[in-house]
């Protein structure tokens, strides 16, 4: 249990937004973007950062995870996961922002790369 008004700590999602990620999300029908926002706000301690593309544009549209530590808020090890935007894969974030765990199979399988904290 937190203090109040402390960090509660929480999901950390990233998705890149850039053109062609963008543009695989329309072709796939998927709105990653609109879904993973409405997890967010529905989900205490939940954070979704957006960004221009960075640059994987090789491994179709892109996200990264980290689980955020209650008080401090920092992020843990990021994983970065690959063509996000099938129907699948979408609400697979969707269900890993909300129930805050564990990574369901199809996101494992989309596993792309391991990433230090942010600091």
């Amino acid at each position: 249990m937190t203090a109040a008004g402390a960090d509660p700590g929480g999901p950390l999602v990233a998705l890149c937004t850039g053109h062609r990620c963008a543009a695989l999300h329309r072709l796939a029908g998927t709105d990653a973007l609109g879904d993973l926002a409405a997890a967010v706000r529905g989900t205490r301690g939940a954070v979704l950062v957006t960004t221009d593309c960075v640059d994987a544009c090789d491994r179709g549209s892109v996200a990264g995870l980290a689980r955020r530590t209650p008080v401090t808020g920092e992020a843990g090890p990021a994983v970065w996961l690959a063509e996000v935007q099938t129907p699948e894969r979408t609400r697979a974030l969707v269900d890993w922002v909300t129930a805050g765990g564990p990574l369901p199979d199809c996101l494992r399988t989309a596993l792309t790369a391991l990433a230090a904290p942010h600091r």
